[in-house]
């Protein structure tokens, strides 16, 4: 859903985990080499795996290289394949359900990512969310538009904090490290999973992997899903769904034992079909869009979830891109190579007005086309100094067209009572189309060391200069066939931001003991600057500062007697110079996108996982978190008087962030194991403005959901029955002052979006595999 085109078309509206790791073998990143690979699927939890190892035998790639989770001093929260199955996590945004200080805060399918408060919206094409998001070593740009779906993984990592020095120009504020399973040549293997649940909710998946040779393999995957559904437009009688079609293939070979090759295309095609796009809770009863709405049935109120639109939500999405990744082993150091290029198409189609009434229709065309080079040198994890270090090259192109046309001027009084001959423009259409481009390229020289001083104390070094040049133009808004004029005529534009920076992070770690690890690091992160290229005057600032987050953090990972379990900790600060943001500048008057002097993100973060007995595991991460705006941040309020935001919470972050998850397994026969499994999110109060209106808030909320079953002992089937908010707790995912609500005689409007866990789900699940 393309929601902040239509937000920023219209220039009404600002919005400025646990610990999900199992005991498993090591699974290897995409360059990883068949002897390594011990990656028994994301459809199943592997049972007998898990029990034969302990937390401190898990391997992640948190910098750029495999290390024991426990010896890492970055704070990492872990997902395996077994667990985004288990928590029915379909998509990215989904990850907000399995890690604490992870949120997605925007509508379904957009991707608003944010980490201990850092990150949300954007009304800027030439601006990137402060997450960034790598896939197999590949970081995916512009990751708000199309945020990938989760299938065949075989894990997630969360890093929190700016994560600069090794990943680049868009982790400001931390990082989405995703992982997916290796082809094998040793074995041939079909896997299967379906989910079938009510509100129309699909998802299918399937994974085949072929050995070709001793030293080759291929593995074919693909996904299909179905959103629940939600958000029932009252007009047509359709409810909002997402449907998703995803596949990918990747090709393993290894022509000598010192080479590997990797080959991976994929390919997503997105649609929601149907529904509104938003649904009004709050209007002014005597208002002419109230009587509209409630003329059409919908019963405005906290809990509302229809709209009438004519016509329904039509929005598609495409998504591809191929890679090519290269390991040499030097005879020590492993040179490695990753080249991607991506590209992605949207169109979306939108009645803006929340009603029948023609007042305003948007379309919105999008192409993006990414280009990236890395060539990257690590260490092996022996040695007093191991390092990594490498080069990084980055293009990006991004073409948008925005038209819009209504009769947005019909319902007020003036024209609504205006005398013949002067009548035939009472219905007059006004109507326009505005294309811009954005060009950005990005390249960088980076490097990391670990330094081993003795057994137990090693220092951490490491920097990144880069240099980010952003180009934004557009020739302006011109008069769209069959309107009268341009309701909002936008000038021309050409923009140009460009930087030379140097991000680094230095630290110190110390084993306690054997199981206990202590780090302090301090990190000066970096996050490039941006056009503001959705400018609709002269008068609207074109150059927008980078964001600078300074942050420290002192904590703890410590494995328990026995190795079964493991608690981590961390408290950090970050201040943030210059975040990037929405904000109203009284002096045009509009919003327009640009710098917060500052703001800080503060807390505490705690992981307790592991198998504490057999059969039993157990997930629990909490997040404490004092998120607020300093000085010199002012944005107009909900009555759009201009108020200073600070002291304020950070727009959709919450004090207090808590996810869990168990599940117990035991042998009921000698071939089959029954299981049982319940998790719960929980997040306390989110302001969606940044002057904390309270009209804009969502109050905290606990979604418990769970699944109980039966499995072979073999893992080769299994079935079970699942839930998704069990009590059927209504929470929103993102509110706001409804769009063009004022055109129709109501200033005072609010509006809310409802994700897929909105309602209650219950379904079925299979599994298989061969």
């Amino acid at each position: 859903m393309k929601f902040v085109h239509v937000l920023a078309g219209c220039s009404l509206l600002a919005i400025a985990g646990a610990a999900q790791a199992q005991t498993r073998s090591a699974e290897t990143q995409a360059g990883a080499t068949s002897a390594q690979v011990q990656v028994p699927g994301d459809e199943l939890p592997p049972e007998t795996t898990a029990e034969q190892g302990s937390v401190g035998d898990i391997v992640v790639t948190a910098n750029r290289r495999e290390e024991r989770l426990q010896s890492v001093p970055v704070t990492v929260s872990l997902v395996d394949g077994a667990q985004l199955t288990r928590q029915n996590v379909n998509a990215v945004e989904d990850l907000a359900r399995t890690t604490p200080a992870l949120n997605n805060a925007g509508p379904p399918g957009f991707g608003a990512l944010s980490i201990r408060g850092i990150g949300g919206l954007s009304f800027s094409r030439s601006s990137e969310g402060s997450v960034g998001v790598v896939v197999d070593g590949v970081s995916l740009a512009n990751t708000s538009t199309n945020p990938p779906l989760l299938f065949d993984v075989a894990r997630v990592e969360v890093l929190e904090g700016p994560q600069g020095t090794l990943f680049g120009r868009n982790s400001s504020a931390g990082v989405i490290n995703i992982v997916t399973n290796a082809p094998d040549p040793s074995r041939v293997e079909v896997i299967a999973h379906a989910d079938i649940g009510t509100r129309n909710n699909y998802i299918a998946r399937g994974a085949v992997n072929l050995p070709i040779a001793s030293n080759a393999a291929l593995r074919v995957t693909g996904s299909y899903s179905q959103d629940p559904q939600v958000q029932r437009n009252l007009f047509d009688g359709t409810y909002g769904r997402r449907e998703a079609k995803a596949g990918r293939a990747r090709f393993l070979w290894e022509p000598t034992s010192s080479i590997t090759v990797n080959l991976a295309a994929d390919y997503t095609d997105s649609d929601v079909n149907g529904g509104t796009p938003w649904a009004v809770y709050s209007s002014s009863p005597t208002s002419l869009l109230t009587a509209r709405l409630n003329a059409c049935g919908v019963q405005v109120g906290p809990k509302n979830q229809e709209g009438c639109v004519n016509p329904s939500n039509l929005t598609s999405a495409t998504s591809y891109g191929f890679s090519g990744q290269v390991d040499v082993d030097l005879g020590g150091p492993t040179l490695t190579s990753i080249t991607a290029l991506r590209r992605s198409r949207t169109n979306n189609n939108q009645d803006v007005d929340s009603t029948t009434a023609n007042r305003l229709f948007q379309r919105t065309n999008d192409r993006i086309s990414n280009f990236s080079q890395e060539l990257r040198i690590s260490s092996p994890s022996t040695g007093t100094v191991q390092y990594v270090g490498g080069l990084f090259y980055f293009k990006s192109n991004l073409n948008n067209v925005i038209t819009q046309s209504g009769q947005i001027l019909a319902d007020l009084p003036l024209i609504r009572a205006c005398p013949l001959p002067a009548a035939a423009l009472c219905g007059l259409t006004l109507g326009q189309s505005r294309p811009s481009a954005t060009s950005t390229e990005s390249y960088a020289a980076f490097g990391q060391a670990t330094i081993n001083v003795d057994d137990r104390l090693r220092f951490i070094l490491g920097g990144r200069l880069g240099r980010e040049d952003v180009r934004s133009s557009s020739p302006g808004s011109t008069t769209v066939p069959g309107a009268l004029a341009a309701f909002t005529p936008s000038t021309a534009i050409s923009a140009r931001a460009a930087d030379t920076y140097f991000s680094y992070r230095v630290g110190a770690q110390y084993d306690v003991t054997s199981d206990i690890m202590a780090f302090a690091t301090y990190t000066r992160g970096y996050k490039g600057p941006a056009t503001n290229d959705t400018a609709t005057s002269a008068a609207t600032p074109l150059l927008v500062k980078p964001e600078i987050p300074k942050s420290g953090e002192i904590g703890f990972k410590a494995t328990l007697p026995g190795g079964r379990a493991a608690i981590n900790a961390t408290a950090f600060y970050t201040k943030v110079d210059n975040f990037q943001a929405q904000f109203f500048d009284a002096s045009i008057p509009a919003f327009v996108f640009g710098n917060a002097p500052e703001l800080t993100s503060k807390g505490v973060s705690a992981q307790l996982f592991g198998r504490p007995a057999k059969g039993l595991t157990t997930n629990l991460g909490v997040t404490y978190l004092d998120a607020k705006y300093g000085e010199g941040y002012s944005i107009a309020n909900f009555r759009n008087a201009v108020a200073s935001a600070e002291g304020k919470q950070l727009v959709g972050s919450s004090k207090w962030s808590v996810t869990a998850s168990g599940e117990y397994s035991t042998a009921v026969s000698g071939s089959l194991n029954a299981f049982v499994q319940a998790d719960m999110v929980y997040r306390s109060k989110q302001f969606f403005n940044a002057t904390n209106d309270a009209i804009l808030a969502v109050d905290g909320a606990a979604i418990f959901g769970g699944r109980l079953g039966v499995r072979t002992a073999d893992q080769q089937f299994g079935v079970s029955v699942f839930t998704r908010n069990l009590f059927n707790t209504f929470r929103p995912s993102t509110r706001f002052a409804t769009p063009i609500a004022a055109q129709q005689l109501d200033p005072l409007s609010f509006s809310q979006f409802a994700g897929p866990e909105s309602r209650r789900v219950i379904g079925l699940s299979l599994d298989a595999r061969f």
